[in-house]
This record gives C-alpha cells, sequence and structure tokens, in this order.
C-alpha cells in the first residue's frame, strides 16, 4: 500500500563534514538526493521533508523528529547517513555529528536509543515508521546477533522494551528499521562516489524500478535488491528488521511498471493466470526465460473517455476535537455507520472477482483492483484501487486508540480518547464517496464484459 503523503512526514540527515572524522560528501548528496525523490515519486510535499546537515545539533534533530512524528498520521520516513560509533561493549549505536570524538562515543553524537524513544513517543499515532540508517555498525539498531538474524525479541531487548507476547503478525501498523551493515562491520561511501553505497543502490531502485513487481514496491522488494548488489561486490550486508507486515505492506511507486517488459509466467505463478473476459492472452512461443517458461502477453483493454472518479478528501480540512466521554454513544453509532458503508464496499468486490475472474489467491479491494490494472492494462482501475485505500483508512483519530508499537506492552486501560468529533455530516460525506465509487466499479466491470459479448 503506497502511504497517503499528506498524512506522512520525513526528516532527512546527511552529515558531510566532520572536524575529528574523515568528511563524508556523498552523505549530503544522498540526502538532496532522497529528498527530490520523496517529492517526485511519492508526492510527499515539500513543507512534510526536513532536510539537515552538518550543522544540526543533537537537540536539533531530536526536536525535528519530534514535530514530524507528532504531525505524522500514516508514514514517518527517518534516514541518516553519516558516521557511526558503538560503545566499548558493542551494545549501543550512536550517530556521529560534526563534532563527534571516535574515542568517545558518547560525545558529539545522537544515541541512536534516544532517537528511537523519540520515534516511538510522539509517532505513536503513525501507522508506519520507517527508519534508515547508513552509517557504521548500524545493525546494533536491529540488535543482531552474531548469526545475521535478529529475533523480534532480540529487537525489543535492544530498545530497552519488553516484547509482545503474542502479537498477531498480520497486523498492518508498526516499524521498520534498514541498515546498510550489520553491528559489527562498517559501511562505506567509496573514494569519488556521488551518494553512500547503500544509499546509491536505494535511489537507483527508487529511480528505475524493478520490473515484473508490480505498480508497488514493497520496502522488503527494494532491500532486497539493495542487499543482493551489495552482497555481489562483496560490501557488508545490509539488514532489514520489522514488526508485523509492514515491509511488505508499506510501499512507494515502480517507476518500472510502465515501463516493465511482459512478465514471465512459469511454475506455480503460471497456475495462477488467469483469461479476462474479452481479453486475448498471447503467448510468444519464440520468447522463453531462462527456466523453459514461455513470456505471456495480457492485451491492453481500450479505454474509452470516460473515468472513474477520484474519492479525494471526505474528511473536513478543520474537524471539530472529540467533546468527550458525553458524546461517546453518539460516536460510536456514528463509527458503526462508517464500518458499515466500508462492509458494503467490500461486498462489491466479490461480484468483481465472479464477473472478471480474479484468481481464488487476490482477496483484499486493492489488491483486486490493484491485479486487474496489471493484467489488463486499464489504469481506470488505479484510480479505483487509490480511491480504496482512502476510504480504507476511515477510523484514525475517530476512535480510541492505544501506541501503536508493537514491541512496548500491553497497558491494560491505557487506550486513549479519539482526537475528533465524528459528525452526521461527515458520515454521509463518506457514505455518498462510497456509493459513488461502488457505481464506478460496477460501470468499469459492465465496460470489461461487453467486450466478451
Amino acid at each position: 500500500m503506497i502511504p497517503d503523503p499528506r498524512a506522512s512526514r520525513a526528516v532527512l540527515v546527511g552529515l558531510d563534514t566532520y572536524t575529528g572524522m574523515t568528511s563524508l560528501p556523498a552523505a549530503s548528496h544522498g540526502t538532496r538526493r532522497l529528498s527530490k525523490l520523496l517529492r517526485d515519486l511519492w508526492g510527499l510535499p515539500k513543507s512534510h521533508i526536513t532536510v539537515l546537515d552538518a550543522q544540526a545539533s543533537a537537540d536539533g534533530i531530536l526536536s525535528a523528529v519530534r514535530d514530524a512524528a507528532e504531525a505524522t498520521r500514516d508514514t514517518l520516513v527517518v534516514y541518516f547517513a553519516g558516521h557511526g560509533l558503538r560503545d566499548q561493549e558493542g551494545e549501543n549505536l550512536y550517530l556521529c555529528l560534526a563534532g563527534a570524538d571516535p574515542n568517545y562515543p558518547q560525545v558529539g553524537t545522537v544515541a541512536y536509543r534516544d532517537l528511537r524513544r523519540v520515534l516511538r513517543t510522539a509517532g505513536a499515532s503513525a501507522r508506519y515508521r520507517l527508519t534508515v540508517l547508513d552509517c557504521c555498525y548500524s545493525g546494533l539498531a536491529g540488535a543482531m546477533s552474531p548469526h545475521g538474524q535478529a529475533t523480534r525479541d532480540e529487537l525489543a531487548r535492544a530498545l530497552g522494551e519488553p516484547a509482545t507476547p503474542g502479537s498477531d503478525p498480520s497486523e498492518d501498523y508498526g516499524d521498520v528499521v534498514l541498515t546498510s551493515a550489520p553491528h559489527n562491520r562498517q559501511s562505506f561511501a567509496l573514494p569519488g562516489a556521488t551518494y553512500p553505497e547503500a544509499t546509491g543502490e536505494l535511489i537507483k531502485i527508487l529511480e528505475n524500478g524493478i520490473p515484473g513487481v508490480g505498480p508497488e514496491l514493497s520496502v522488503t522488494h527494494a532491500w532486497q535488491r539493495v542487499r543482493k548488489r551489495l552482497l555481489e561486490r562483496g560490501s557488508p550486508a545490509p539488514q532489514q528488521f520489522a514488526q508485523n507486515t509492514v515491509a511488505d505492506s508499506l510501499c512507494f511507486p515502480n517507476r518500472a511498471a510502465t515501463t516493465a517488459a511482459p512478465a514471465e509466467v512459469s511454475g506455480e505463478a503460471e497456475r495462477y493466470s488467469t483469461k479476462l473476459p474479452g481479453i486475448s492472452t498471447k503467448i510468444d512461443q519464440t520468447q522463453k526465460n531462462s527456466e523453459g517458461g514461455s513470456s505471456v502477453v495480457l492485451a491492453s483493454v481500450p479505454e474509452s473517455d470516460w473515468r472513474p472518479a477520484p474519492v479525494g478528501r471526505w474528511r473536513p480540512e478543520k474537524e471539530p476535537r472529540y467533546p468527550g466521554d458525553a458524546y461517546f454513544k453518539q460516536q460510536r453509532a456514528h463509527l458503526y455507520l462508517l464500518d458499515k458503508a466500508w462492509a458494503d464496499l467490500k461486498k462489491e468486490f466479490k461480484t468483481v472477482r465472479r464477473r472478471l475472474q480474479v484468481p481464488f489467491h487476490v482477496r483484499s479491494p486493492s489488491s483486486i483492483a490493484t491485479w486487474l490494472h496489471q493484467n489488463t492494462g486499464d489504469s481506470r482501475w488505479m484510480v479505483i484501487a487509490e480511491s480504496i485505500k482512502v476510504l480504507e483508512d476511515r477510523k484514525k483519530g475517530y476512535a480510541p486508540w492505544t501506541a501503536a508499537d508493537p514491541y512496548a506492552a500491553q497497558v491494560p486501560g491505557g487506550s486513549s480518547p479519539p482526537s475528533y468529533q465524528l459528525t452526521m455530516e461527515t458520515v454521509n460525506t463518506y457514505r455518498e464517496r462510497a456509493d459513488q465509487l461502488r457505481a464506478d466499479i460496477n460501470k468499469l466491470i459492465d465496460l470489461h464484459t461487453d467486450l466478451q459479448e
């Protein structure tokens, strides 16, 4: 799922000059390039991005992260590139500022544990929190074991927090931490390189995309490709630490999706391939993949002048604050109406799956719409998919919430009241948008089935 840029924030820190350590001009270059990619690729407003350089102090960095985290309701991105140090015990990571002393890690640095605590506390309302560390010993952020595989309990211990027993691995919120190196290895910015090594590979992937993975590029896809490229050249292995399904759920637009070659289907994937009504499937016998499979080309569906209307924002710009417990019953009744409208919309996709023969393993409304876009070439399904995501995110601020931190122990009765009052006017707006989307879905289904007839 591509997060809503309007409800997301980013803090990017790149340290290029140091008084007692070697300079890293590649760090600031990478930070500026990532800032532009977040704007151009993701659509993150410039005002939602904070870029800090070698002039930044520890308080300045932590304050910037705090402010961004408090304003985030969807995805918070925090990136650091520079030198990293570890203490004598090899247990704690320190992010070096311009005046860092390599002999005393606690001087002139930001302790990663302090950064993580600010992220956890101020970003409690964020759905996803993505931290990217391109520095030496950055794997300490994930409490990596000597064998290179960190468990959820190890990561919790590294943060000084108890593990959460019995958590649901399908929960769609939480943290993902990406590091350029294991806990005991250095990272590199090669001489003359424009960007630090891991950051450079990530930038290439975001700029060019990955063919064959669809219109959305998950964090897992991107970081696995970074890891593969660095290992091929003998560099330290980048690491990924994630909770729940965050690394697979958190996605960014895949630039290769619009220019990718026809997908190669073989083995298990071929078993699920489906011929859509009114769409011809052509198999070029001259194109063979390395495993002997055939390349399957799905012809595009001709598009008429009609296009579905994007749902857009359905919540008011200025929402009234929640008035307190006296309003609880009415708030709960209005939430029920939102849930019912969403449930009715989900039912519509049973019709979509049946009439357009969507494979059984494609289940959620947004994945159905995305699959139809990939397999028909009809861009209108992506409008449907984006509208679904807007309507799916319906309860933030309206329902009682607990800190969205999968590491922290659950505190009985620790939920907080809603932030905003859910008025009947807002409920009616939501239902109108859901009804319009259902009508657009039905019209798009009819266009596809008419082709068959």
